[in-house]
């Protein structure tokens, strides 16, 4: 640890290698010196920002340098100020700023960008932050104040206008309130980096719409609180101020739910943590979030829990999409959901309750069933002269009026309400504070109220969410005008939105720019078709849109004076927000200190050889008082010097510097690398990312000077390949779940075989996914299939550009798209619109049928409706068309072709007229297709084949042909002979594999494992060969690898050799045998000189034995040196002529015995001994080596 004061440089020492600590210090010394800030001094005027060389910028290229376009940039003086190294963001000090927490995080925040972005001559180094008095700011600096008692401008009283001044004495920046600060900081941000500076004048800048909104459906499709975050960002950077959260769908309910779990989406939502963290990042970019629950339409998914609280029927029935608003039970249950969902997103100023979409009220169902129900209970709640109007905007009302008591300003769209006021009107009055989102006119429908009867009912907030203009959607179909499928409704709409949108301009009603009515304008985000597309593509797809929508809603006159292509190019260079990618954290900026009391530390980060590999980190805080700070985690360096340093803060500058070294962490790699799949054990086309990553991967962990980028980005994408990976033991139901059967026109079952289908596509990304449970996941997509229905019969389905014709008349379908299917002369259906090219009339049919006939016939009294021009076209996919023949002015045409495969019909207007049409009646003649289902059935029984004890390589070629097989299915390929071939052979190899044959494997192991490898030399390999041919024994899964393990155990033992034998040395042996040669038998024992002879005659065997071994002979020796040690001498006994008459001593009378020789008590043990000698060396020299 470091300790130091004022005016020393602190540098680290270390040892390492021979480095000298004196050069060394002399090296970052000279570093430091070169390269050291100058002091920061809170009371001067002395430092200078950097002002360019005199340039001429017009106002106009000033205000466009921005995104939104600027509204004012007067210029007073062609000088440009610039940020230099001792630029300070100071707040004003005064009481009012001081205790604005708000204040300060907006200036901590915008900071925090400004090093993300590198933005000033510091780069990623924090801006100094204080409070100061006016007259202590130098003309380096910029300093904010909130002013909210005097108007920025005579133009606007909006809380988010201020004003910018650039002189000589530097940049002022004075906001209404906080939120104006942060986007007058965003604008010097953006002229920094569009322009490196400010040229000296003045900016006034404010919004013309008070809201600028975006709208997510978040309820259709799960979005990712990282997603939101991310746009937040980017929506504060351009100055839109409100996002709109869409939770709860027909298709999803998305956010965590504690009064009703089971209404809860499984396949992905937000916990209540996250909607929290959601709203703070929100709060903190000064953009406002406004809930949307939508009822009582767009309720399915609640309803699906619930079928209960389904709008009932005349018969008794419940709709599943709309809710009860007859039933007072299920009204307090859908009110216990939003009390639920206020309460979480307290602190939020609106509430969008939807009240959209309820029925379709002009045609059946609702007219026919569910009409007279609410007529009944209108009259019942309200009285006399209510009808189902009133029923469906009370419930409104009533819910509006709920909402609003809890704080929140309710929000609706504009179709639920004032339905038909030209007949029968709606009594109910609704509440004035309802704000009113208004998106479509519905053409097609002309009970649908008017903008203009939204401004005489008294209603004063009205958004425009022009569809026309606003909306993008993940649709179902393909438009046929070159957008992709999830696209705005309109081609290049940013530039569509920039030219030619204006405030006053809502779908089909356009009125004054300046009505005062007018309180906004959004993008709406629909995720019809959720799984079309993931959110990082809907990010991309909305980038201009929202850009072209931020600016012509902050200034709607943006594009005065601009052309688009100037507009993009300027926002271009701008690029997106800092922090913008997912997940980024911004680097943290420090606090706000006082100016007096300033001190100042800067940080530095070296190598060993003085190289800056990080940005200077400069640290202020209050004179006198301790700081300690340790060292950066460096991303491929590691640190040499001390972890920290300490100090007191002084006026003085301090500087340390810590010092690092390359380094390069492979451990996690090396696991991968050292760890590898066994490749031909998954499905190919899910194992060759993971193939070409490990090789990739593989090189970069051999490559000695690989850095740690190159090895964190090596082992994400090995890991991100690895997942990707399935086991080919998963097969049957990855081929169900990854190429699952699309919509073809099921009247049920379909959203819970797609339900099945998710679930099975979760599990495969589950690593501890068994057989069983997959076969669980399968057995529960076959049996979603298996419950698909598709209409009875084979009548076809209508769509048309037009909506028929219903205003007004009695019964409200009586001209509706089925007369034109009943065979009925007496009925029509007519059409609400004028003939225009390329308008269609289209006919799905359930099945493909072969069709060669087709025949239209209008009404006779149709007079001038009858339709001037159309073509008439076949399709089998919907894409793909064929005119089969035309309608020109006659009333009835028969149109005959060749027998054709058939699903879709179309009537293509291709002349103008400004007239109506009618078609009384369409005949087509087809016959029936028998449905093949050959594929079919062979794709089910390849699924479930005996293939866990069979050979892989038969079941990895058959999984190839199965795939194949179900895309032809899925597909609807018309001919699917070869791919049926395909999959029967591969069937029919599989079944005759048999089962894996180990035995040879298994024999060859036992004899591996017997072998003394003490008696080789190169054992490493053998050990290898034998280990991996022992798993190959548990985890082999074909033929070909048992083979190849069983050929590389043998070859390792073929390749063992043996230890070099050192010479046998005979010579203590040869000395022996003489030694026992030289003995005189005469002087020993039969018996033991026996055991003699029988050791000599073994030795000289061995003696002479070119194959016996050093044991052998010492054996021998030991052998005969005990023989000879056991010989017994012979005791003669000598003639003594004199015998004494009488013994002289007591002694003399002892009996003095020979020994017995033929007593073997000692000379037994030592032939025994022998015995067992030669016998072991007997076996030892008649044992030899086996080796194969």
């Amino acid at each position: 640890m470091q300790k130091g004061i004022y005016g020393k440089d602190y540098t680290m020492t270390w040892t390492k290698g021979k480095c000298s600590k004196a050069m060394l210090a002399l090296l970052l010394a000279s570093y430091m010196v070169s390269n050291c800030a100058t002091p920061i001094i809170a009371n001067t005027n002395t430092r200078n920002a950097v002002v360019k060389e005199r340039v001429t910028y017009s106002e106009d290229a000033l205000r466009r340098m921005t995104n939104p376009v600027l509204q004012h940039y007067t210029v007073q003086k062609q000088e440009l100020w610039q940020m230099s190294s001792n630029t300070r963001l100071v707040i004003l000090a005064n009481e009012e700023n001081m205790k604005n927490n708000r204040l300060k995080e907006v200036v901590q925040l915008v900071n925090s960008e400004f090093m993300d972005k590198e933005i000033g001559a510091n780069k990623s180094t924090p801006l100094a932050m204080i409070y100061a008095p006016r007259d202590a700011i130098s003309t380096s600096d910029i300093l904010v104040t909130v002013d909210r008692k005097n108007p920025i401008s005579e133009e606007t009283v909006s809380e988010e206008a201020y004003k910018i001044e650039i002189d000589e004495n530097g940049v002022r920046l004075t906001g209404a309130s906080e939120t104006a600060v942060l986007y007058g900081l965003r604008t010097i941000q953006q002229l920094m980096i569009a322009n490196d500076g400010l040229v000296y004048g003045t900016i006034v800048d404010y919004p013309d719409m008070k809201e600028r909104r975006i709208h997510v459906d978040c309820g259709r499709k799960y979005i990712s609180k990282n997603w939101f975050i991310r746009l937040i960002r980017e929506m504060s950077y351009m100055k839109m101020n409100a996002l709109q959260m869409h939770f709860s769908e027909n298709l999803g309910f998305r956010i965590e739910c504690e009064t009703d779990p089971a209404i809860v989406s499984k396949d992905g939502y937000l916990t209540k943590q996250e909607v929290r963290e959601i709203i703070a990042e929100a709060n903190k970019y000064g953009v406002k979030i406004i809930p949307s629950f939508d009822s009582p339409g767009h309720v399915d998914q609640i309803l699906k829990a619930h079928p209960e609280f389904g709008q009932v029927s005349n018969t008794g029935e419940h709709y599943k999409s709309g809710l009860d608003i007859t039933n007072p039970k299920a009204v307090e249950y859908i009110r216990s959901l939003y009390s639920e969902y206020m309460d979480l997103f307290e602190g939020c100023t609106d509430f969008h309750i939807g009240g959209d979409e309820y029925m379709e009220f002009d045609r059946p169902p609702f007219t026919t069933q569910y009409q007279s129900v609410l007529n009944e209970y209108a009259k019942k709640t309200y009285g006399e002269g209510y009808t189902w109007k009133d029923a469906v905007a009370g419930y409104i009302n009533d819910l509006a009026e709920f909402v609003h008591e809890r704080g929140f300003t309710p929000r609706i769209w504009n179709d639920g309400i004032y339905y038909g006021e030209s007949y029968a009107p709606q009594k109910i009055k609704m509440h004035d504070y309802i704000g009113i989102d208004f998106w479509s006119q519905m053409s097609w429908n002309p009970s649908i109220a008017k903008l203009q009867t939204f401004v005489d009912k008294g209603h004063d907030t009205i958004y425009n969410i022009n569809a026309s203009f606003f909306y993008y959607v993940l649709r179902n179909d393909k438009p046929t005008d070159g957008r992709e499928q999830h696209s705005f409704d309109n081609l290049n709409a940013d530039k569509k939105i920039f030219e030619e949108f204006t405030p006053g301009k809502f779908q089909s009603n356009t009125v004054d720019d300046n009505s005062a009515f007018i309180k906004g304008a959004s993008l709406g985000i629909w995720c019809d078709n959720p799984n079309l597309v993931d959110e990082e593509v809907i990010m991309d797809d909305i980038h201009d849109e929202m850009r072209a929508l931020a600016s012509k809603s902050w200034n709607t006159q943006s594009n005065a004076n601009y052309t688009f292509e100037q507009f993009k190019e300027s926002y271009t260079k701008l690029g997106n927000v800092a922090g913008y990618e997912k997940g980024t954290k911004l680097p943290y900026s420090g606090e706000v200190i006082l100016a007096d009391d300033l001190g100042k530390v800067t940080l530095r980060y070296v190598t060993e050889d003085g190289k800056s590999i990080k940005n200077d980190a400069v640290k202020y805080g209050k004179i006198g008082e301790n700081f300690e700070f340790n060292a950066d985690a460096i991303y491929g360096y590691r640190l040499l010097s001390e972890q920290s340093v300490q100090g007191i803060y002084q006026k003085e500058e301090a500087v340390y510097t810590f010092v690092y070294e390359l380094y390069c962490d492979k451990t996690q790699l090396r696991k991968e690398i050292e760890q590898p799949l066994l490749t031909e054990h998954y499905i190919r086309e899910t194992i060759s990312d993971y193939t070409n990553a490990y090789t990739q991967a593989k090189i970069v962990y051999e490559k000695e000077n690989s850095t740690q980028l190159e090895v964190d980005q090596a082992l994400q994408t090995l890991l991100k390949a690895k997942e990707k990976a399935i086991h080919l033991d998963f097969y049957p139901l990855y081929v169900e779940a990854m190429y699952p059967l699309t919509n073809e026109g099921y009247i049920s079952g379909y959203e819970e075989y797609l339900n099945a289908v998710e679930k099975g596509r979760a599990a495969l990304k589950d690593q501890a996914l068994t057989v069983d449970d997959m076969r669980a996941c399968f057995d529960e997509i076959v049996a979603a299939k298996g419950k698909l229905m598709k209409p009875d019969g084979n009548i076809p389905t209508v769509k048309a550009t037009d909506a028929y014709y219903s205003s007004g008349v009695y019964p409200a379908d009586k001209y509706s798209y089925e007369k034109m299917l009943d065979h009925d002369p007496s009925t029509k259906t007519w059409f609400n619109a004028d003939q225009t090219k390329d308008k269609t009339i289209q006919f799905v049919f359930p099945n493909v049928v072969k069709m060669s006939q087709i025949k239209i016939e209008q009404p006779k009294d149709c007079g001038e409706d009858i339709i001037e021009g159309a073509d008439v076209e076949v399709s089998l996919d919907g894409q793909q068309w064929t005119k089969v023949g035309d309608l020109n002015n006659v009333l009835d045409k028969t149109i005959t072709f060749e027998g054709t495969n058939v699903k879709y019909v179309q009537i293509r207007l291709t002349k103008d007229k400004k007239k109506w049409y009618q078609i009384q009646d369409i005949y087509f003649t087809f016959e029936q297709i028998q449905e093949d289902n050959t594929l079919r059935d062979l794709i089910q029984e390849a699924e479930n084949l005996d293939y866990l004890t069979k050979d892989i390589d038969y079941v990895s070629e058959l999984v190839d042909k199965l795939i194949a097989a179900q895309k032809a299915y899925i597909h609807k390929e018309e001919d699917t002979q070869k791919v049926e071939d395909d999959l029967r052979k591969a069937m029919q190899a599989l079944q005759a594999s048999g089962v894996l044959d180990f035995t040879e494997l298994n024999e060859l192991i036992a004899y591996a494992e017997k072998i003394d490898l003490s008696n080789y030399t190169n054992t490493e390999e053998f050990a290898e060969a034998l280990k991996a041919a022992k798993e190959c024994a548990i985890n082999a899964r074909s033929q070909r690898e048992i083979t190849a393990a069983k050929n590389q155990l043998k070859n390792a033992i073929d390749t063992l050799e043996e230890k070099e034998e050192t010479p046998v040395d005979k010579k203590v042996l040869e000395e022996k045998l003489c030694e026992a040669k030289a003995l005189d038998a005469t002087k020993y024992t039969k018996e033991s000189y026996q055991v003699l002879e029988k050791a000599i005659k073994e030795a000289e065997g061995v003696l002479h034995d070119q194959d016996a071994t050093q044991e052998d002979v010492n054996r021998q020796v030991l052998n005969l040196k005990a023989a000879i040690d056991a010989l017994e001498v012979i005791d003669v006994k000598p003639i003594d002529p004199i015998k004494p008459s009488e013994p002289t001593d007591p002694m003399d009378n002892e009996t003095t015995e020979i020994p017995n020789t033929a007593d073997r008590s000692n000379l037994g043990i030592w032939i025994d001994l022998l015995g067992v000698s030669t016998i072991v060396l007997r076996c030892e020299y008649a044992k030899r080596k086996y080796k194969r």
